[in-house]
């Protein structure tokens, strides 16, 4: 590691031991490490379809949180998290042990689905399609 590297580690660390709020905002990044693909990478989703590729399987459900999810935990467990911003919709950071009131999914979740009408969030191993309520349940993830 140079030594640039390790004095901007030093700084962030203690930037982190000082914050009173810390709030930590997520990307695809984050889940690289567990399988599944970026988007702007040499293999990433854009990246393939702008080759005019299909993309590749994202195996959701046969990935597992890596250790960027457990540190962010780790943050949450000490009290210094104060809030999770996520792109991501493969629901890693909720597997990892983040408390639901502390994350923001911004582009929905894989693993929820989302009435029309009342806007409740209904997970989708219930295997409803309707809401209580009578509205259409849909996926609440954010398709571009």
């Amino acid at each position: 590691m140079s030594a640039d590297l390790a004095r901007r580690i030093k700084t962030l660390a203690q930037w982190m031991f000082e914050a009173k709020h810390l709030v930590v905002f997520t990307g695809a990044g984050i889940s690289t490490e567990s399988g599944l693909p970026d988007f702007r990478g040499p293999d990433g989703i854009w990246t393939r379809q702008a080759k005019g590729m299909p993309p590749k399987a994202s195996p959701f459900g046969s990935v597992e949180p890596n250790v960027g999810h457990m540190a962010i935990v780790e943050l949450q467990k000490l009290g210094k998290l104060s809030f999770l911003i996520s792109q991501n919709v493969d629901n890693l950071h909720l597997r990892s042990g983040i408390c639901p009131d502390l994350l923001a999914e911004l582009h929905g979740n894989v693993t929820k689905l989302r009435c029309t009408r009342c806007e409740a969030e209904v997970d989708k191993s219930a295997g409803l399609d309707r809401c209580p309520c009578g509205g259409k349940l849909v996926s609440s993830v954010v398709n571009f």
